[in-house]
Formats: structure tokens, C-alpha cells, sequence
């Protein structure tokens, strides 16, 4: 795809679901974004930082100041004793061998490249791997039914997981998965109560782009 094509697209997606915010691209690479900027961050922070300042991020496993992020993107892998230690230390399972139970359930993180890149989705160097969408549940409805217009499978949804984890599940499943960004997270960034995360494999980001005048999720017109 021509990154004309591809800016075309995210204007059509923007504009049909009037979306607040662009929507933000990740990738992995072995080389970083030549625009991009390098702060130790969480994913998590990173994301708000592009929220906030407009700009593309390369993190790598020197960067990731979380233990869990760099596990997600498969820099590090934690044993599943250790990340039930993270979830026991957040309170978010009643004992240790619950949330075992459930690390054990969760997609495993690959390793998929040196740097994952983050950032506006218009500002992205190449097509991206997944499309992390941060919207209400009026547009996630939108979104996930234009992804849906040539076929869909039911996912999925891991519940007690990190923002980041998102980029992961999308990948390992190969489907999109949706995220309610936790309360932990909302405590460290400036993420709206009423907002979540559509994350799309970059194949279902154009099927949406695409599919807008012909389905009712799109053009109104299309459902008349």
C-alpha cells in the first residue's frame, strides 16, 4: 500500500466516525522510526504522550520502563509465577493460583521486532501492524461492524489486562480486540471514563476504511 492510499484512509475513517482523536498506529521493527522521538516510558505513558504532544515514539526493551510492556512485546518474557505476582500486587485476583490460572489463558507475546513504533497514524513511515482506535461506544460499534462488512468471527475478550496487552491479543488472534483501558491506567494518564480501545490488525483497518460507503456502519446512504 502507498502511504497516499494509506493517508487517504485514515481521512475517510476520522471523518466518517468523527473521531476526536487520530487514531494511533504500532509496529514492530528492527530499526526505529527516523521521525520518531526515545524516552524511557510505559506503553501505556507512551500512548498519552502521543495524545498529548502529536509526535511518533520508538521504544525498544532500553526504553520500556515496565516489566510487564516489555513482556507484551515480547522483549522479555515473565514466567507465569512472576505475572501473577504483578496482578497480586494490583489486587486484582483473589490469590495467587486464580491469577495463574488466568496468565495461563492469555495469548503468549512473541518476539516480533528490536523497536515498537508508536504514533498518529498519519504520521506512521509504514503501514503499521495493528490501529488502536480510542473512542465511545458509539464508534467502537462503528468501527468493529465496518470491519465486519466482509465476514466476521467471534473473539475473545480477556478481561484484567493492561493497555498494552491490546497491541499484543490483536496479533496473536489475528482479530480485534477491544480494551476498557483499566483503572489503573486511567490513574496515571488523562484517558476519558467514557472512552475505550478498538484495536484493529492492519488487514481490518482497511477492510473499515473501505467498506464506508457500502455499509450502514459507514455512509449513512448505504442503509437506506
Amino acid at each position: 500500500m502507498t502511504m497516499s492510499k494509506l493517508t487517504k484512509q485514515v481521512k475517510g475513517l476520522v471523518q466518517a466516525l468523527d473521531l476526536e482523536r487520530m487514531p494511533i498506529g504500532a509496529g514492530f521493527s528492527e530499526s526505529p522510526d527516523g521521525k520518531g522521538i526515545d524516552r524511557k516510558l510505559r506503553i501505556c505513558e507512551a500512548l498519552n504522550v502521543i495524545r498529548q504532544e502529536n509526535v511518533v515514539v520508538n521504544l525498544s526493551k532500553d526504553k520500556c520502563t515496565c516489566r510487564g510492556g516489555c513482556h507484551v512485546a515480547g522483549w522479555q518474557t515473565l514466567p507465569p509465577d512472576e505475572l501473577a505476582e504483578i496482578y497480586l500486587g494490583a489486587k486484582a485476583y483473589e490469590s495467587k493460583e486464580t491469577a495463574m490460572a488466568s496468565v495461563r489463558t492469555q495469548p503468549q507475546p512473541m518476539y516480533r521486532g528490536r523497536f515498537l513504533i508508536l504514533g498518529p497514524l498519519d504520521k506512521f513511515e509504514a503501514c503499521p501492524d495493528v490501529v488502536l482506535f480510542f473512542v465511545n461506544l458509539a464508534q467502537a460499534d462503528r468501527i468493529l461492524g465496518l470491519a465486519s462488512y466482509k465476514g466476521a468471527e467471534p473473539y475473545m475478550h480477556y478481561p484484567v489486562t493492561s493497555m498494552c496487552s491490546t497491541i499484543t491479543y490483536a496479533l496473536a488472534k489475528g482479530k480485534p480486540d477491544v480494551n476498557f483501558i483499566s483503572v489503573f491506567e486511567r490513574r496515571r494518564g488523562t484517558w476519558s471514563p467514557n472512552e475505550l480501545i478498538v484495536t484493529l490488525p492492519f488487514k481490518d483497518f482497511q477492510i473499515a476504511a473501505e467498506s464506508i460507503p457500502y455499509s450502514g456502519y459507514g455512509s449513512p446512504s448505504a442503509s437506506e
